[in-house]
C-alpha cells in the first residue's frame, strides 16, 4: 500500500515537471533576441460602428402586400439585387439546367 503511494506520488512530481519545465526556458529568452516591431501597432474595435436596435414601426400585412405589389412585385426586388451585384463575367448563367452539367448548351 505504501509503495502505490509512494509511486503516485513519484509520477505526480515528474508530470509537473515535464508541464512546467518548457515554460520556464521561454521566460528566460534575453532581450536581444527578440524581433522589435518598427512599425505603429494600432487596434479598432468591430463594436465601434455597432448599431444598437430601434423598434420599427408594424404596418398590416395587407398594406405591406399592396406597397409591394405597387412596386413590381418579387421581380422588382430580384432586379434591384441584379443591378447591385458585381459583374464580374463568372457570374453568368448556364443556358440551360444540363449546362452546368457537362450537357448539351
Amino acid at each position: 500500500m505504501e509503495n502505490h503511494r509512494l509511486l503516485r506520488f513519484i509520477s505526480r512530481y515528474w508530470l509537473a515537471v515535464a508541464v512546467v519545465a518548457p515554460s520556464l526556458a521561454f521566460a528566460q529568452m534575453p532581450e536581444d533576441e527578440t524581433e522589435k516591431v518598427d512599425y505603429p501597432l494600432s487596434y479598432r474595435s468591430t463594436l465601434l460602428d455597432y448599431e444598437a436596435y430601434k423598434d420599427q414601426s408594424v404596418q398590416p400585412w395587407k398594406a405591406a402586400n399592396d406597397t409591394v405589389g405597387e412596386i413590381g412585385g418579387w421581380r422588382a426586388y430580384a432586379k434591384e439585387m441584379r443591378q447591385t451585384a458585381p459583374t464580374t463575367g463568372l457570374d453568368q448563367p448556364a443556358r440551360d439546367h444540363d449546362a452546368h452539367h457537362g450537357g448539351k448548351q
